[in-house]
């Protein structure tokens, strides 16, 4: 597709426009925020989590260098969201973690607003013990 320099113009001030009026054009395609999983009580965690907004839905994205120690195999994990290194009650996206390694993806609740909190986490439930964190920027 060729745009004239009238067009490309355009399509400038338009999406000038949208940002100012904080519309996001259907163009831009989904929100994306990521981070590093660290272990934490001496869990081996680590790999890259994506967090993906599109349409109406937002996915937790497990990537390819997701690896949960293979030496442990605590109850209850779950995938949750928090602020300095506490879960929010509540945030929890699933009934149980059983991938260990690789990638995954998972779909957020309607009910969670993901963009409330900084931080996602691998957690415990049964003990309330964090096994690991990722900043999300």
């Amino acid at each position: 597709m060729t745009l004239t320099r009238r067009q490309f113009t355009g399509l400038g001030i338009a999406t000038a426009a949208a940002a100012t009026l904080g519309v996001v054009p259907a163009f831009a395609g989904g929100e994306k925020r990521t981070g590093q999983l660290s272990g934490r009580k001496g869990y081996k965690v680590s790999g890259t989590v994506a967090v993906k907004k599109d349409g109406g839905t937002t996915k937790v994205v497990l990537q390819d260098d997701y690896l949960f120690d293979p030496s442990k195999n605590p109850p209850d994990i779950k995938i949750a969201f928090g602020d300095g290194e506490t879960y929010a009650k509540g945030s929890h996206i699933h009934n149980k973690l059983t991938v260990k390694k690789g990638a995954a993806t998972f779909e957020v609740p309607a009910g969670i607003d993901t963009d409330k909190y900084s931080e996602l986490y691998i957690y415990c439930e049964q003990f309330t013990v964090i096994l690991a964190v990722a900043s999300l920027k």
